[in-house]
């Protein structure tokens, strides 16, 4: 494993990434802009953030620098990504706000101890979540087994995040999330099921007027039933160029 130390152009953040295995995307920028955009609206201040499969830690980084939120941590089920969140923490000299653990989004469970690791059942204002998009059996898989982990449901379904984002967030806390539109119907139902309210969805193009690919819903742990769809948005110009809305998010 060879790591490279990437400029992320947050302030001056910086992340040492595996080129050969996964390095983060525009997914991850945008889910860390839509939940920076809502948190720092609140009339107060969150105090804790959990990021679920976080990775090398891109997106509590990203918030480190978008939000004052004092405590960010990260849930990672890879040794080899956890390894690397860790070295983050010490390159950004972030000792102070930022903490990973090490553990499966299945263990969070009320009799399980990772549980109790993080805090415990109901101790996190948010929670943020890029989760695998691909269902266990399904798609295209890569060599790398880095890479199948963090794309297929191998580790982790969709109901296993969403039912370990429940048991984390505190009555009326927030769950953001990030996924693709064809998985739509499970999002919102199993969201429901485990007791957060879809509040907010954007759906995303690559380019203007193109098919969504990409979907960013908030839901609220205990909230009312009531979704409100946001304007579409997308991520490029047809020149190539980025949004408005992303340079918004890539703070250019």
């Amino acid at each position: 494993m060879k790591l490279r130390a990437d400029a992320t152009g947050f302030g001056e953040i910086q992340i040492l990434q595996d080129p050969e295995a996964f390095c983060y995307g525009a997914d991850a920028v945008l889910l860390a802009g839509f939940a920076a955009e809502v948190l720092n609206g609140y009339g107060r201040r969150p105090d804790r953030l959990c990021d679920l499969g976080t990775g090398t830690g891109i997106i509590p980084l990203i918030l480190s620098h978008k939000t004052s939120i004092p405590e960010l941590c990260g849930l990672e089920v890879q040794d080899s990504s956890f390894l690397i969140a860790e070295k983050n923490i010490a390159l950004n000299h972030l000792e102070n706000r930022l903490r990973f653990f090490r553990g499966n989004v299945r263990d969070c469970r009320p009799d399980g101890g990772l549980l109790q690791v993080l805090g415990g059942a109901g101790s996190f204002d948010a929670v943020t979540c890029n989760p695998p998009y691909t269902a266990g059996s399904s798609g295209i898989r890569s060599d790398h087994p880095g890479k199948v982990i963090a794309r297929h449901e191998t580790c982790g379904r969709l109901r296993d995040f969403l039912s370990a984002a429940a048991l984390l967030l505190k009555y009326k806390g927030d769950l953001f999330l990030i996924h693709r539109p064809s998985r739509l119907t499970d999002i919102l139902t199993q969201m429901r099921e485990c007791g957060i309210e879809p509040k907010d969805l954007v759906m995303v193009s690559g380019r203007k007027n193109q098919k969504p690919n990409l979907v960013l819903i908030r839901g609220t742990r205990g909230g009312g039933s009531e979704l409100n769809v946001r304007e579409a948005a997308y991520v490029r110009e047809e020149d190539g160029s980025f949004s408005p809305l992303m340079k918004t998010y890539y703070e250019i």
